[in-house]
């Protein structure tokens, strides 16, 4: 795929759960020549590269030493690079440190993928945050006593590093957490603390339909922050795994600003000068508290936002890449309510045997794309989040009336049956 011989070449760290390959591809097309970096190593790379090769230059980093691998990146003479994946971002920070080219610094790589990290950046920044404690290990006494004086319950246990609602319960007492801790797989197994407590956030308990809970879409260049999206959520699955999405959320006047303060406040006090970002934001009753920062783009973001605002959020991460300057003077306009449902087995499921009544949603006219990501005979496993789920459903109504009646014709007509 090329734009031409003067095209400017972005190095790609190709992902293979993260964005598809052809709408990276799509997405890049009058932008910029690609440079897939690929790490053969993961056997699900190593699947791609053939295709990934009549797409654009390969550079395989299998094995490579960072220095190795940057001068290998380097010599396809690239203008930018970009890595939309967590557990890719603090390489990519270090191989565009090494290049010279635009892209979070190592630190700010370090507080967006580190969730205990990212507390204590915020704490420091003067954002409010929920108490948070690093699990120690099991023959850690004092730090267990510690542990046992300061945790404030109910709290909920989750993974350091991690996305998608992945291994996240709620607790309500050090014995609780001590079970939980004994069925999480490595969880004493590391030299440094793989999984932290953090209280939990109230709810407002004033909408019924509609969560307590959004993300801020963002885009920062050169430093400069615009907001293009506030995306409103569905209550979770048990016990904390996602449902649905939907742009523009709900939220108007005071509650709207203050909550585009807590964005803005939460990437100065991570650092972040250049990137999408996805700041997710819980309502409480003391106000809006930030629940995690991701510096990339959010994970149902980029399929909603084209048909919410126009905008193509894979190209202008891109552009933001290559050295762009984009500034948004005001967040855009929706003309419509754009979701993304998230059907999820009942967490005491393992195994599915029959869905029924996906057609008949197929065929509603508000649905645009139906897709099963889980059939019978296969496996489901709560602790797999938001990734658990057995399809997805996008599509667009006329306004937030339209989207509750379509959630409940979902609950009533589709059934998973399972074991």
């Amino acid at each position: 795929m090329s734009v031409g011989t003067d095209a400017r070449r972005l190095a790609f760290v190709y992902h293979p759960f993260s964005f598809a390959t052809m709408a990276v591809v799509n997405a890049a097309q009058g932008v910029c020549d690609l440079t897939w970096i690929v790490d053969s190593s993961a056997a699900e790379v190593a699947l791609m590269a053939k295709l990934l090769r009549r797409l654009g230059a390969v550079v395989d980093v299998a094995g490579l030493s960072p220095q190795d691998a940057a001068a290998a990146v380097a010599a396809s003479r690239p203008d930018g690079v970009l890595a939309l994946a967590d557990s890719q971002l603090l390489w990519t920070a270090r191989l565009a440190e090494m290049l010279e080219l635009p892209f979070i610094t190592p630190e700010t790589a370090q507080h967006a993928t580190d969730k205990y990290s990212q507390r204590c950046a915020l704490e420091a920044g003067g954002v409010p945050v929920p108490g948070h404690w690093l699990i120690p290990q099991s023959t850690d006494a004092p730090a267990w006593s510690a542990l046992q004086e300061q945790a404030r319950f109910p709290a909920m246990l989750k993974p350091r590093r991690g996305s998608g609602s992945r291994d996240i319960v709620r607790v309500g007492s050090v014995d609780e957490l001590l079970s939980c801790l004994r069925a999480m797989p490595d969880a004493f197994g590391s030299p440094e603390p793989v999984a932290m407590l953090e209280e939990y956030l109230p709810d407002r308990g004033i909408q019924q339909d509609f969560a307590d809970y959004v993300s801020v879409e963002s885009i920062v260049s050169d430093g400069e922050v615009s907001h293009v999206a506030i995306t409103g959520r569905l209550p979770p699955a048990e016990p904390f795994r996602e449902t649905g999405f939907f742009i523009p959320s709900t939220l108007d006047g005071d509650e709207r600003h203050a909550v585009l303060d807590s964005a803005g406040a939460t990437i100065a006090a991570i650092g972040v000068t250049i990137g999408c970002l996805h700041t997710e934001i819980k309502l409480t009753p003391e106000g809006p508290r930030v629940i995690e920062l991701n510096a990339r783009i959010g994970g149902s973001v980029a399929r909603m936002m084209p048909l919410a605002t126009g905008i193509d959020l894979l190209a202008v991460a891109m552009r933001l890449a290559l050295g762009e300057q984009i500034v948004f003077d005001e967040m855009p306009r929706c003309a419509a309510v754009t979701y993304m449902l998230y059907a999820q087995a009942p967490a005491s499921m393992r195994r599915i045997r029959a869905i029924e009544g996906v057609e008949r949603l197929r065929a509603d006219p508000a649905v645009l794309e139906l897709m099963l990501k889980r059939g019978p005979g296969q496996s489901v496993d709560w602790r797999d989040g938001n990734h658990g789920h057995v399809f997805s459903v996008l599509g667009v109504v006329a306004d937030h009336d339209q989207l509750k009646a379509l959630v409940r014709r979902v609950h009533a007509e589709v059934r998973i049956d399972g074991e």
